[in-house]
């Protein structure tokens, strides 16, 4: 993990000092550093994001410490037999590298939003410290959901990684990847749902925002679900997940991905509403209902 952090705060150190490394007339940059200025008709952080961000936090966390719970679930489903037989590293040195590779991708991908998006592109090189904090909280709630939802459903349904079939005869049962419980959370994979919510942050905070400017918005969107199928096709790679769990991963972490910052960059009635200079509420009367409009 330690590692993993290192990479991923290297990653930042790079792009800022990139970025600081350009020439300060440069017009594009100049144009580029124009603070971003929060659209008032979009939501902002309220008491309900931070409980949400809390709750599922703390689920998370429990479904980690909690054992996943007998019986336990073995073999695959659908393709996956046919799928592990056609893309699992035949070595084991292969297969563990895969699975570091994995866990670097995960680790950059579920910092970044937060790291470089938010503190470094919007708060310190677009000098717009406000819509950092809203994306903060969008990144947290979106990844607090997604590691809740991940974290419940491996522990009920406990389902033997791929691997485990082998534990007791070309792995040893003492090895710690067989006697940990972690052994049955194979369903569905925390790696391809976390990448896969980061890529949906990434292309909504870019084309939404206007980040970086020009193309190479779309291009980090582009990117984001790159990394992320990558990831989910390590795991896959390393015999640590089956298809349908890293499947089942990236539909969940799209969908979170992509609807928990369209709540928050939705128009609102009433500031559409106020936009035109008109705001229309129906209130009680006495012979029953009327209509005020306030300019």
């Amino acid at each position: 993990m330690i590692r993993t952090a290192l990479v991923a705060l290297l990653g930042a150190l790079l792009v800022a000092e990139s970025a600081h490394a350009e020439p300060a007339s440069d017009p594009a940059r100049d144009s580029a550093r124009t603070p971003i200025v929060w659209d008032p008709a979009w939501s902002r952080a309220s008491v309900a994001d931070y409980v949400i961000i809390g709750g599922s936090g703390t689920i998370a966390l429990a479904a980690a410490i909690v054992s996943p719970l007998p019986p336990h679930a073995r073999g695959g489903v659908l393709f996956d037999e046919s799928v592990r037989d056609a893309l699992r590293l035949s070595t084991p040195e292969a297969r563990y590298a895969a699975r570091d590779t994995s866990d670097v991708l995960l680790s950059l991908s579920a910092t970044w939003p937060f790291f470089v998006d938010a503190m470094i592109t919007a708060w310190w090189y677009r000098q717009s410290p406000d819509v950092a904090y809203e994306m903060a909280v969008i990144d947290a709630e979106a990844l607090g959901i997604t590691a809740a939802l991940q974290g419940v459903t491996n522990t009920l349904a406990s389902r033997e990684r791929p691997y485990g079939r082998d534990c007791g005869s070309s792995l040893s049962e003492n090895l710690v990847d067989c006697a940990n419980p972690v052994r049955y959370r194979s369903f569905f994979s925390g790696h391809s749902s976390l990448t896969f919510t980061s890529a949906g942050l990434l292309c909504w905070h870019h084309l939404q925002l206007d980040l970086i400017g020009g193309p190479a918005d779309a291009a980090t969107c582009v990117t984001g679900y790159l990394v992320a199928a990558t990831t989910a096709s390590l795991r896959v790679l390393s015999d640590v997940h089956y298809a349908t769990d890293v499947l089942t991963g990236a539909i969940v972490g799209t969908t979170v991905g992509l609807v928990v910052p369209a709540i928050h960059y939705r128009r609102t009635r009433r500031a559409e509403s106020s936009a035109t200079g008109l705001d229309l509420r129906i209130v009680p009367a006495p012979t029953g209902a009327s209509v005020m409009g306030t300019f």
